[in-house]
């Protein structure tokens, strides 16, 4: 996946492309599919895109027809400048699965912008929901328009949670809106919350995701320094846990690093999980009954972490310093390593303390 770096410049939202990414095309979308993977009946289930239109036209129209098991949430425009010199009008496009019945999906949404049509392929499994199941909320869902410009990068995430018969809900995340909505969080056994829904969190998310933990469930934190104020706003949730999430990344030459086999904790190990990557990752300060499961490589102060865990009345809150959690644990970063396998174990119930 090429990352992609933002920043604002001249009232638009200006995008810094790495060297050698294709710059955009009018008529294009980011990502270029939306394979949602197998999700069950009853679930949440939302993603969103972009479309890039041409930067003469700053409100064009903007017409949406999506298949019937997709509902359009809604659409926005606004400029995007990418790079030095190459100026779009761009579309944003929000939209939800039909969950109501089980089957295989797989169809286009048309978006068209001004006289150009841009077809986005998506598609999706819905399964009956099965006793049983580790029911997991995401929030918020990788499915979306910043994540990444290649869909074929979400299929390890997908199997993953396939494979481990996860009951997965993806939640947008919008600017001055709750997170959790008033969703009944205690149908719920694991709670996943990303960068974007800690720079968005109220504090009655904050307060019901610590009221969720209390209640018996597991919570799981993931960000870094590499997402400006994310690290403050992961710490609200872990106020009082014995966690503290570092704002700061490795030493420049250790950002891609990957730890010994004692870095690892036993409970970790008995696992079967051997090895893992950490790439730009935060280190994590334990006390007061947290306890480390992954050593962090790279930094001066013995007994930080990179993934930390502790006690929270019933339930257990859980902290890993990195951002793009989809992509670190079965893209690029993580072939070859244990690092699905850990964020797997991550996400199963409670551990016994």
């Amino acid at each position: 996946m090429t990352s992609i770096r933002w920043a604002l410049a001249a009232g638009c939202l200006l995008v810094l492309a790495p060297a050698g990414r294709a710059v955009p095309v009018v008529g294009q979308a980011q990502p270029d599919c939306l394979p949602f993977g197998t999700v069950c009946v009853g679930g949440t289930v939302e993603g969103s895109f972009l479309v890039y239109a041409s930067a003469d036209d700053p409100k064009p129209t903007v017409k949406v027809e999506a298949p019937k098991f997709v509902k359009v949430l809604g659409t926005k425009t606004f400029a995007r400048q990418v790079g030095a010199a190459n100026s779009f009008t761009c579309v944003e496009v929000e939209v939800a699965i039909e969950t109501a019945r089980e089957g295989e999906f797989e169809s286009e949404i048309k978006v068209t912008v001004g006289e150009v049509t841009t077809k986005m392929p998506v598609s999706v499994v819905v399964k009956t929901r099965k006793a049983g199941l580790i029911r997991l909320l995401v929030a918020g869902t990788p499915f979306e328009c910043a994540a990444t410009d290649s869909g074929k990068m979400y299929k390890a995430w997908t199997d993953l949670v396939r494979d481990a018969g996860l009951d997965t809900s993806y939640l947008l995340v919008r600017p001055k809106q709750p997170v959790l909505r008033d969703l009944d969080l205690s149908k719920f056994n694991c709670i996943l919350l990303n960068a974007h829904a800690l720079l968005s969190q109220t504090t009655d998310d904050v307060q019901r995701v610590r009221a969720f933990a209390k209640a018996g469930g597991r919570v799981v934190v993931t960000t870094s320094a590499f997402f400006t104020g994310s690290v403050p706003a992961a710490n609200e949730v872990l106020d009082g846990t014995g966690l503290e999430l570092l704002d700061q990344e490795a030493p420049r030459g250790l950002k891609n690093v990957t730890p010994k086999a004692d870095d690892f904790s036993p409970e970790v190990v008995k696992a079967g999980i051997k090895s893992a990557t950490f790439f730009r990752a935060s280190p994590i300060r334990v006390e007061n009954g947290g306890r480390v499961l992954v050593s962090a490589v790279g930094f001066e102060k013995a007994g930080l972490g990179f993934v930390a865990t502790a006690k929270v009345g019933k339930g257990e809150v859980t902290v890993m310093g990195v951002s793009l959690w989809w992509l670190w644990a079965v893209g690029e970063r993580g072939e070859g390593t244990d690092n699905a396998k850990l964020l797997r174990w991550l996400l199963a119930p409670p551990l016994a303390g």
